[in-house]
């Protein structure tokens, strides 16, 4: 109750804030809290054709979305690296090519992924392994900073991002679509990406919809030297195929995801001394020339997601909605290995998954009802033969959820509580490369609640709170890991006997629009108890047939965790907009007060763009930017591997473009954009591989893309 007590002191009475109306070329990070209320009741976010302004979740939590612009002109960067347009995101990265989301610190198991609906269950082998999702098949992604637990279950303590498409075209009688392709400079790398939709012309009620990307490159390389055997190989694809009668729809949706990178070759170590020179120099010590060629080691993902929904609108009984996903992971790590046995791979890493979201909402006056159940089955194996004991042992987990939400929304106010309770089992058995048996068998359960409510106090001025209590159960990574990561360097210690995190977290948000100013101001309060992170043990090596690795170990502890963000967009002309997004983070263990390891330092983005209003069929636009990141002081420099965290940055880019609209249907695009243009050499704290290499070089990129 004194935690309670605590937050709402601390939270109430704060701030202003909004996100961006954008201008017809000039594309929007944020959404508005605002919503057409009657739209509201009126469809469900999975049954819509949702514009540029919609949110795709409930208006009682503060989020902020990215639209088909932004993804499109996003292409060449990563999911991670996108998000980070959005103040309070930031991403925790493993050498150049690996990025995780990062929402208010939180970042792994505690974001949870929601791809055209189904949860992405492949983020359960640790963190040196990006999301197995292609952001270009997405039409929208919108970003919940809240502890959404209640709604989509026990992994979103720390966030959500939501990835979905535009409906599919019932009734379309042409066929339309997009083709678009990147080159970029920084690793000679190309990428396509190309997506077509319509509706059969015998029955307009049949409509479909095809995506692929392709994309290719060879070694990426820093400031001032290449970054060995880091190219890397992705092809994806989706299709989707729907049949829509009076109140009843069925979609399927069938996804592959494909992607082998390379890993930078002083990340397989020799032995402690040259593990510790490595890490004093902080930079590779041989350079071999540039090559496409992907070399051992790698890694190679692939992600097949199958899914189904069913949809039945009654204005009598209510609207229904059920969703089954299936997805299977394959991961296979190939190593330097002795005796021409590199070829077979040292990790072979098999998970399957089975969930079904069964929902039903009810909407009556000014109160609407939702009631849901949802059960996933996993399963984990690791493939005989390789040679090398498996980093997680073999395990299978079952959960079940049911939750209740009621909402309430009259004129300028709306507010809205759900209860959700959750059961998970775990059973997992392997042998460690010492040959001892561990596993176990371990049941977790708990209830969860929430509250929020937005109030538009002014036509302009909107507030938003929501109060949330999560929980989330260790992952098998977290309880039995002992082996170490490629990607990352390291080897890596679970601990079987850690608990579940409790947390409560108060996210607040006030949103100021007018012509000329737009400003969003959140700021958040989270206790989290138990909270699980992997900590550097410095001094500690273990040392394997491969090398010599610094030794993480998972455990457990009370944190605080509070931080502002800021975003901000002034319009001193139509055709000139400034856009500010910044975010401050604190987070410390509430006994000793010690600082939490990987937590961003305060940074800030600002761009000034020009888009001129001209009256012929060019729309141009040109963005300067700049990107400045702190020194990170609040960390434990006496379990670090290193002293000190790397130093202040700043890193500067720009945009410029134009679209010509040949007809109705037709319109071509292109764009110049580069990133690091001064080719600033830097580190970045929440990067695991700067012990070994600085971080990526400048990057211009040329986009051509033909909408039709």
């Amino acid at each position: 109750m004194k935690k309670l007590v605590y937050t709402v002191m601390g939270v109430v009475g704060l701030y202003i804030g909004v996100p961006a109306n954008g201008f017809a070329q000039q594309p929007q990070d944020n959404v508005t809290a605002y919503a057409d209320t009657a739209m509201q009741k009126a469809h469900l976010m999975d049954e819509v054709e949702v514009t540029s302004t919609r949110k795709l979740v409930s208006n009682n939590v503060v989020s902020s979305q990215l639209n088909s612009q932004i993804i499109e002109r996003s292409m060449g960067q990563s999911l991670g690296a996108m998000l980070e347009r959005v103040s309070g995101v930031s991403s925790i990265q493993t050498g150049s090519t690996v990025s995780k989301p990062v929402i208010h610190g939180m970042y792994g198991n505690r974001i949870l992924l929601v791809n055209n609906g189904a949860k992405l269950t492949g983020q359960q082998w640790g963190a040196d392994h990006a999301p197995e999702v292609d952001k270009n098949s997405s039409s929208k992604i919108e970003v919940v900073k809240g502890a959404e637990a209640v709604r989509y279950g026990s992994e979103a303590l720390g966030g959500i991002v939501v990835m979905e498409q535009d409906m599919l075209p019932y009734g379309q009688k042409r066929a339309s679509g997009k083709l678009s392709s990147m080159y970029g400079s920084n690793g000679y790398r190309y990428q396509v990406v190309g997506n077509t939709e319509g509706s059969m012309p015998f029955l307009p009620s049949l409509a479909w919809r095809i995506q692929a990307t392709y994309a290719n490159s060879g070694d990426q390389r820093s400031a001032n030297y290449l970054l060995n055997n880091t190219g890397t190989r992705e092809f994806d694809f989706s299709t989707a195929l729907g049949y829509r009668h009076k109140n009843f729809r069925i979609e399927g949706y069938l996804s592959r995801y494909d992607l082998k990178l390379g890993v930078l070759f002083n990340a397989q170590m020799g032995d402690e001394d040259l593990l510790a020179e490595r890490i004093k120099i902080g930079r590779p010590v041989d350079i071999t020339p540039y090559t496409r060629h992907i070399d051992y080691p790698f890694q190679h993902i692939i992600h097949t997601n199958a899914t189904l929904k069913l949809f039945y609108d009654s204005e009598k009984y209510g609207r229904f909605y059920w969703l089954a996903a299936f997805q299977k992971d394959d991961r296979e790590e190939n190593r330097i290995r002795r005796m021409n046995l590199s070829y077979i791979p040292a990790v072979s890493m098999h998970l399957k998954s089975l969930q079904n979201h069964l929902r039903w909402r009810k909407s009556y006056g000014l109160w609407e009802s939702e009631i849901g159940a949802q059960l996933t089955n996993t399963s984990h194996s690791n493939q005989r033969g390789t040679g090398v004991v498996p980093i997680i042992p073999n395990h299978m987990e079952t959960q079940l959820g049911a939750y209740a939400f009621q909402k309430y929304e009259r004129n300028r106010l709306g507010a809205e509580a759900g209860i959700r309770f959750d059961w998970q089992d775990t059973k997992a058995a392997g042998y460690d490369w010492t040959g001892d048996y561990y596993g176990g068998h371990r049941t977790f359960s708990n209830f969860t609640y929430s509250i929020g409510g937005h109030y538009h106090a002014t036509d302009k001025l909107t507030l938003t709170s929501n109060l949330g209590l999560a929980w989330r159960a260790p992952h098998v990574f977290e309880l039995y890991s002992n082996g170490n990561e490629l990607g990352s360097g390291r080897f890596v210690r679970g601990d079987s006997t850690m608990n579940s995190e409790n947390s409560y977290k108060w996210v607040t948000s006030a949103e100021y629009r007018s012509t000329f100013l737009d400003v969003r101001l959140d700021a958040y309060l989270q206790w989290v108890k138990n909270y699980i992170y992997d900590r550097p043990m410095k001094g500690q090596h273990v040392t394997v047939i491969s090398g010599t690795y610094p030794l993480f170990q998972y455990m457990q502890t009370d944190a605080f965790i509070r931080g502002i963000d800021l975003d901000l967009r002034i319009r001193p002309l139509a055709e000139v907009e400034y856009h500010f997004v910044s975010a401050m983070i604190w987070a410390n263990e509430r006994h000793t007060n010690n600082y939490l390891p990987y937590i961003p330092s305060f940074r800030f983005n600002h761009s000034l763009t020009y888009t001129p209003k001209l009256s012929g069929k060019f729309a141009p636009w040109l963005e300067l930017k700049h990107r400045f990141v702190a020194r990170q002081h609040r960390f434990d420099a006496a379990t670090d591997l290193i002293d000190f965290a790397p130093a202040s940055y700043s890193l500067f880019g720009f945009e410029v473009g134009t679209e010509w609209k040949i007809d109705a249907h037709n319109a071509l695009r292109l764009f110049v954009s580069a990133d690091n243009i001064f080719n600033k050499e830097y580190k970045e704290y929440t990067n695991r591989a700067r012990y070994y290499a600085h971080d990526l070089g400048r990057d211009i990129r040329l986009t051509l893309g033909w909408k039709f």
